[in-house]
């Protein structure tokens, strides 16, 4: 599957999350924006570790 079409996927499959009655993905989507928040580390700084983490584990998602 081509890069676009699997952004394109995903996006759908995010908006049908979205519009869903579970509270679960609410609560995940919250979870990220605390954890990547200012606060000890700036954000930036978040972003930057969870991406070397992510590369160094071969995750491109």
């Amino acid at each position: 599957m081509h890069i676009h079409e699997r952004n394109t996927e995903k996006k759908r499959l995010n908006g049908l999350m979205a519009k869903s009655s579970m509270k679960v993905y609410a609560a995940y989507g919250e979870l990220g924006k605390r954890v990547f928040a200012d606060g000890a580390l700036s954000k930036k700084h978040k972003e930057l570790t969870a991406l070397a983490v992510a590369v160094s584990q071969n995750c491109f998602d």
